[in-house]
C-alpha cells in the first residue's frame, strides 16, 4: 500500500486510475471542513446558480422523475434540519469560490493524487458538497467532467454502468454535453444492474469511474455528507470536444453516431467546430439553460420540503 497524508493507493489502482471504476480510501473524514458549523456557513455563502437541491420518490426508478426546488433565505441550520428529517438532497457547487480554505483544500487534494498516477495532469478543478437525508435515492445520472466521490459522513452505496449504449447512447451524451437534455434523461431498465459495479462507502472511502460513467447513488438510513471532485486533462478535453461537435452535426448525417476518434484530421476538424461554437454561444449568452423548480425546503415538513407551484429559473 503506498501511502501519503490524504490517500492510500495498491499498485493496481495507480494503474487503472481513470480506465475502471474503482473504491479506495483517504484520510480526510475529520476535516474541520466538513462539520455542522462549516457546512451551515456554506450552505448560507453559496449563491442561487451555484446550487441545486433536489428530491425523488425513494423507490422511483426513472431518473427523469428527480425533481429541482429551492432554499433561498433559510439559515443553514434551518436546511440541515430539513436535510436530517426528510428526504432532499442538497448540491453546493465551485465551494473553491466560496472559502479560500476550500481552495487550498482542493489542490493539495489533486497534487496529492498528481504524486501518485504517474502522467496524470489535471486542471479546471472544482469541489462541490453534498448533504443528502437518511435513505436518499439519488437518480441515475452522467457527469460531464472527470469525476470522483468522497465519503466523509454516514453510508451510501453506488452502483456505476459502463459509458456506452444501452447504459449511455450517444445521442445522450452529445445532448448533456451540448446542455440541450438534463444529465438526468437517461435510460434505465433493470436488467442494466447485471452489468454494474457496486461500492458501498463509508467515511473515510473515495469511488471515481471513467469518463461519462452513469451511475446513482442509495443513502443507509443516516444523514450523508459527501464531496465530488471534477477534473479535465488534455484527454478529457478531447473527448469532450468530440462529443459536443457529434451533436452538432447528428442532424445533418442522418442522425447516426460518428466515430470519437481523438486524433487524426477529423478529430482536428471537430475540435475546431467545438471550440467555435462554445466561442459563438458564449459571446451570444446561450450557455444558461432552464430548469424547473416544484418544491420548496421546509424543516418543519415530514419531507423536509413543501410543494409550490412549479417556475423556471436559469442556471
Amino acid at each position: 500500500m503506498k501511502k501519503s497524508s490524504l490517500t492510500e493507493w495498491r499498485p493496481d489502482q495507480i494503474r487503472n486510475f481513470g480506465q475502471e471504476p474503482l473504491l479506495l480510501t483517504h484520510r480526510l473524514a475529520d476535516s474541520r471542513l466538513f462539520s455542522d458549523a462549516a457546512l451551515e456557513r456554506l450552505i448560507e455563502a453559496t449563491p442561487r446558480d451555484h446550487f441545486h437541491v433536489n428530491t425523488i420518490a425513494r423507490d422511483e426508478i426513472d431518473p427523469r422523475k428527480w425533481r429541482e426546488g429551492d432554499m433561498t433565505g433559510l439559515s443553514g441550520r434551518e436546511v440541515m434540519a430539513a436535510v436530517a428529517r426528510g428526504n432532499i438532497w442538497v448540491h453546493l457547487q465551485r465551494v473553491q469560490e466560496a472559502f479560500g480554505e476550500y481552495r487550498e483544500f482542493l489542490d493539495r487534494l489533486f497534487a496529492d493524487i498528481e504524486r501518485h498516477v504517474p502522467g496524470f495532469r489535471s486542471y479546471k478543478r472544482s469541489m462541490s458538497v453534498l448533504i443528502s437525508s437518511p435513505n436518499m435515492n439519488v437518480a441515475l445520472h452522467a457527469d460531464v467532467p472527470g469525476q470522483s466521490l468522497w465519503q466523509v459522513r454516514g453510508r451510501k452505496r453506488v452502483w456505476v454502468y459502463p459509458p456506452k449504449a444501452p447504459y449511455l447512447p450517444q445521442e445522450k451524451i452529445e445532448n448533456i454535453v451540448l446542455q440541450r437534455g438534463a444529465d438526468t434523461d437517461l435510460p434505465y431498465d433493470l436488467s442494466y444492474e447485471a452489468a454494474a459495479e457496486s461500492f458501498e462507502l463509508e467515511a473515510g472511502d473515495w469511488a471515481t469511474w471513467p469518463l461519462n460513467c452513469p451511475h446513482r447513488v442509495r443513502n443507509e438510513n443516516c444523514v450523508n455528507v459527501s464531496f465530488t471532485t471534477e477534473h479535465w486533462t488534455k484527454e478529457l478535453r478531447n473527448q469532450y470536444a468530440v462529443n459536443y461537435a457529434n451533436g452538432l452535426l447528428r442532424p445533418y448525417v442522418g442522425g447516426r453516431d460518428l466515430s470519437r476518434q481523438t486524433r487524426g484530421p477529423d478529430f482536428w476538424g471537430k475540435f475546431a467546430l467545438a471550440a467555435a461554437h462554445k466561442g459563438w454561444r458564449k459571446l451570444a449568452h446561450k450557455t444558461r439553460v432552464p430548469i424547473t423548480v416544484d418544491f420548496r425546503v421546509d424543516p418543519q415538513a415530514a419531507q423536509g420540503f413543501s410543494d409550490v407551484a412549479p417556475y423556471r429559473i436559469m442556471k
